[in-house]
């Protein structure tokens, strides 16, 4: 008999209060994601979709392909596909261990999947997996927006974001050198950018789908 694990909305990821937040005032800038910029594995993925026929681009005859988890990695984003252990089903939007020693429904990690490789209920369920992560990992993405500089000399990382025209790019970088963002609505009030956790979904979305994006603020290159 299998064992599925239904969705689960998770815990946050990274959760400090507003008091640690202010103290992250300083010079330093980076466009990498915050507190990670030396680890390039995932430990924690959130799953798309349990495919128990396999692959939709498996190159192996129908009735030899493995099941497998698709799943997007709650760090740098990255797709994969994971074998699951024997008799384990899960839902979409559940967070699970896929680190050495954390693996309680994963097998092994099979390979790294890119955007076109995704089946269609894994594509369908892609944004709003994006967006459970972000909301859960809130402090990190704020502190982006404490520390984001420069990623040319004559463009600002904020302008990636889309929406992000020049008077916006004023307004947070006037707001942000008064005191540190302390979350989303923070931003929000302050300069007047509507919904900001949406912009670094929608980025995040494009950096996934187009194997070609020049800059990769969230992501690591396929």
């Amino acid at each position: 008999m299998s064992q599925r694990i239904p969705h689960d909305k998770g815990r946050p990821y990274g959760k400090k209060t507003n008091t640690t937040l202010r103290k992250h005032n300083s010079n330093k800038q980076n466009n990498r994601p915050s507190g990670d910029k030396q680890r390039k594995y995932e430990e924690y993925a959130w799953t798309l979709a349990y495919l128990p026929e396999g692959s939709p681009t498996d190159p192996n005859p129908f009735g030899q392909r493995e099941p497998v988890i698709q799943a997007v990695g709650e760090i740098w984003f990255t797709l994969l596909e994971l074998t699951p252990k024997r008799g384990m089903e899960v839902d979409p939007l559940v967070r699970i261990g896929i680190g050495k020693d954390n693996r309680t429904i994963v097998n092994r990690i099979k390979r790294r999947i890119s955007f076109n490789d995704l089946s269609p209920t894994s594509e369908a369920v892609l944004e709003d997996c994006i967006n459970e992560i972000v909301k859960n990992q809130e402090f990190r993405f704020v502190n982006w927006f404490n520390k984001a500089s420069l990623v040319t000399s004559r463009m600002h990382a904020f302008k990636l974001l889309p929406g992000i025209g020049t008077t916006h790019l004023e307004n947070l970088l006037a707001e942000r050198n008064k005191i540190n963002f302390t979350s989303f609505e923070d931003i929000a009030t302050r300069t007047k950018v509507s919904d900001p956790k949406k912009l670094i979904v929608a980025r995040i979305l494009r950096e996934l789908s187009n194997p070609d994006e020049k800059y990769r603020l969230f992501t690591r290159k396929p």
